[in-house]
């Protein structure tokens, strides 16, 4: 990789950060902690564009292939307390999903306002687990409009 490529990469890298409101930070140690350890900086230095918006997150991680490719299967799935006034949520792999509608044994839901919605289904091989498909795939899929 050339050097110049990569003075490129860590320039936009900067300014998407900057557009999200993330400001570097001051010290040493933490600069290197946040070069080192960035999904986004990596993804970029392989090649790959910066989404449009940040993707939700798995296990504290960003989920870039659950937007990429629109399904992940294998989920954990745990309904959330709803606090009086707001809207009911779930927790997937341990981030909160805004729940947007309930379907034959499942939900549909969306981890931000303004993106889009995935149906989280009980996975067949492991009741247990859950498997999420992003709404446009799903109705692709079965015909099944899922009612809101």
């Amino acid at each position: 990789m050339e050097d110049s490529h990569v003075v490129d990469v860590l320039l936009e890298w900067l300014r998407v950060r900057d557009r999200g409101g993330r400001p570097l930070p001051l010290g040493y140690v933490g600069l290197t902690d946040e070069l080192e350890n960035s999904a986004l900086l990596h993804r970029m230095l392989t090649g790959r564009a910066p989404l449009a918006e940040a993707p939700p997150r798995s296990y504290g991680q960003p989920w870039y292939a659950l937007v990429e490719d629109g399904v992940a299967s294998n989920c954990e799935l745990v309904p959330l307390k709803d606090r009086l006034g707001a809207s009911p949520k779930v927790s997937i792999n341990q981030t909160a999903w805004e729940v947007v509608g309930i379907i034959d044994g499942g939900y549909v839901v969306r981890y931000g306002r303004g993106q889009p919605l995935y149906v989280a289904e009980r996975s067949p091989a492991d009741p247990a687990r859950w498997r999420l498909r992003r709404q446009d795939l799903w109705l692709a899929g079965d015909g099944v409009t899922p009612e809101l």
